[in-house]
This record gives C-alpha cells, structure tokens and sequence, in this order.
C-alpha cells in the first residue's frame, strides 16, 4: 500500500537548546512573546565573538551592550529556499529601527544569493557566523535568539517563526526604553498572535446555517465548488468547535501508531500519531465559538496566483518563484485591514481532509496553522485549491481582519 506524508508549510525542525539566565531589567518575557512560542531564558549570556557582515561593517559583543538584538540563525541547507531570510526581511520592514540580523555558518558562497534575493541588507546578514552562533549557545538552524541590551539572552524560539511578529514587537517593546515598534502591523505569512475570544461572539450555528451563511457570500462565482466547501468547513470549526472535536474524534479512530488507515484511501504517514489529536481535541473543547469567515475575491485570487505557481513549479512554501511575499499577493488585488496571515496545505483530497490537517498541525510544535484558523481578529478569508505535482493537492488560505477589493 503507498505511503504519502501530508505536509504542512512552514515545516518546524525541532532542536535542543540549553539557554538559561534571568531576564534583563527583571521582568518575565511579554505574553505575546509565549504566544508566538518564545521560551524565556534562564542564566545565559551572549559570549564574546567577532565577526564581519557581508557588506563588510564589524560586529561584536559590544553591539548588544545598548540596544536589544534579534538573531535568526538559519542554514541554507535546511532552508534552500531562503523563506527565514524573507522573515527577517519582513521583520525589519515591520519594526522600523529594530536590530535583526540572519546569521548563518554556512560560507558566503551558498548564502549571498538567497540573502540577496530576501532584500534584507548586507549590514544585517553574516556568512561563515561560527563564532557567533556558538556565542549564542550553538542552536541548530532555525532558531531565534533575542538578546536584550546588556548581552542577556532571555528569550528563544526554535524553528520557524510562522506566528510571530506581535510576540517578535513586543520583545523589542518590552527591551528598548524608546519603543521602535509600528503601531500597524504588517502583513506577513505568520499570523499576528492574538488570544482566542477577543471578539463578539455569534450564537452556535446549525448545519443548514452554516451552508446558508456561505450560500449568502456577496459573489462566490469565481470560486470552485470545493473551496466554498473548506470555507464551510473552516466555519463549521470556528463557530461550533464543540461539533468538530467529535469530527476528530471519529478521525483519530483511523490512527494505528504512526499510520492513518482509513478504508480504500491512500495510508498517511503521521509524525505525532495521536498524540497531536488529542491536544487538538483538547484545544477545541476549551475554544469559545467565533465569528464565521467571509468568503473574499481579492484574496481567494491571491491565493489562486501562488496555488497555480506552486502547481507549476512543485515547489512548497510561501514565497513565489517571482519571490512574491504573501503581502505582495493579496495587496495585488485590494487592501488589508488590520492584520493578515497565511496557511498552506498538500495532499489533501477534500474540504475535511485540509481542515483537519491544519487544525491537527501534526508535526507543527507551534501549531501556527490551527492559530490563523481559531485567531478572532480574522474575518475574512481567500481559499485555493489546485494540483500539486509533488503532493497531489495545494491548497492555499490567506486571511484578514478586513479587505477591501480594488
């Protein structure tokens, strides 16, 4: 029987850190921090190390003696694609002033080119950082080190930074006596961190309520059948969640150690097996009921632009192969309103089968797909869904707190 591995992008590489020293100015990491899946730190500092960007400017210990620093060390090997040096681009858009660097041991040979195609600045990029990424305690790439001024490390996340940029302002917030941080954020393909159930919440919607909701979507012309069925389904686990967690019950029965076997279907390749099911489970049975999603043109067509790409060219994440960034994409047909974010799922076959998955977030330790799903300040939503030639399917949702279409 063929064996396929759904994925999900960004996929988390899990690695062990050992990083320990009470915080600077004595107070715990901001909550928005823990929410974006910082761990803070207990007795460790940054050690001395002396090294050069690629535009030549010299760094060392002292440039953290001030100001605090944020750290993304990376390897172009287990990001070929460059999407963390894309991250810290965007990053540095978002937080005016910020000092955030890609740091990498990799020689600058195989790193200049997605360095220089991420439009982060040379000043902010290091090559052949070997010193420096064992000043920081030697994490595997990806991690991210925040270093507050000082040269206390008091906070780290491992893997990929997909639900991170409100935790990421909060820190520099929180470590910078002038705060630098925008008061807007921008978009990127993490969501914003928000706690669950900050807006109105809507009576429980029946079955037929739900369908009548999305039959009422101002103009659904341009959308498939099946991506008006995972908008449903997207609402059927927002508004009612109680319902879903007997959904994944009857899908967790499925589950033989690693395995997912259902009757006549492909068998799926787990990382978590259980395990993963019932924290989501878990998860649901305390999620408060939220608004539903409306269905939108302009960022279902952004979604449509990287589906067909990806269908195209095989390959998997959030950059374009034209190096468009989700916030490029949707702003191509309309303006955001307060914060936007991206889930991307391969191989599932129907509107459940994606919903599922990213709910389940199965190998995902930060579960940043099933945050974007359940984050209040999402209202509106774009749905692909086309073939993928190395996973079979693509399917693609951008979300906002609001669009408004060109």
């Amino acid at each position: 029987m063929a064996r396929v591995q759904l994925r999900l992008v960004p996929t988390v590489l899990l690695c062990a850190l050992a990083l320990v020293t009470p915080p600077a100015f004595g107070q715990s990491i901001p909550e928005a921090a823990l929410w974006a899946g910082f761990s803070k730190t207990t007795g460790k500092k940054i050690g001395t190390f002396e090294v050069s960007s690629l535009s030549g400017s010299r760094l060392d210990r002292t440039m953290t003696d001030t100001a605090p620093v944020l750290f993304h060390v990376w390897s172009s090997a287990r990001d070929p694609g460059g999407e963390g040096p894309v991250l810290v681009a965007a990053l540095q858009k978002a937080i005016p002033g910020a000092a955030i660097f890609a740091i990498s041991a990799d020689p600058a040979s195989k790193t200049s080119n997605l360095i220089a195609r991420s439009g982060i600045g040379s000043a902010n990029a290091v090559s052949d950082a070997q010193t420096l990424v064992r000043a920081l305690g030697s994490p595997s790439a990806p991690a991210w080190i925040f270093v507050a001024p000082g040269g206390e490390i008091v906070a780290y996340r491992l893997g990929r930074l997909e639900s991170g940029l409100d935790g990421v302002k909060a820190l520099f917030k929180a470590y910078t006596r002038e705060t630098v941080a925008s008061d807007k954020p921008g978009p990127t393909e993490w969501s914003t961190s928000a706690a669950p159930g900050t807006a109105s919440v809507p009576a429980p919607l029946t079955v037929a309520g739900l369908a009548a909701l999305n039959e009422g979507v101002a103009d659904s012309s341009f959308a498939q059948a099946i991506e008006v069925e995972i908008v449903a389904e997207l609402n059927l686990a927002r508004t009612q969640p109680q319902q879903y967690v007997e959904i994944l019950r009857t899908y967790r029965k499925f589950i033989r150690g690693n395995y997912f076997e259902r009757p006549g279907e492909i068998t799926v390749v787990l990382n978590e097996g259980t395990k993963a099911v019932d924290e989501a489970i878990a998860f649901l049975e305390r999620q408060r009921p939220l608004p539903p999603l409306a269905l939108s043109r302009g960022l279902s067509l952004a979604a449509r632009d990287h589906a067909r790409d990806q269908g195209v060219t095989g390959q998997t994440g959030h950059s374009g192969s034209d190096r468009s960034t989700m916030a490029q994409r949707i702003e191509r047909y309309g303006e955001w309103q307060k914060t936007a974010g991206e889930n991307i799922a391969y191989g599932g076959e129907s509107a459940r089968d994606v919903v599922i998955q990213l709910i389940v977030d199965d190998g995902v330790p930060s579960r940043g797909h099933r945050t974007n799903i359940f984050n209040a300040s999402f209202l509106v939503v774009g749905v692909a869904f086309d073939k993928h030639p190395g996973y079979r399917t693509i399917c693609v949702q951008d979300f906002a707190g609001g669009y408004t279409e060109r």
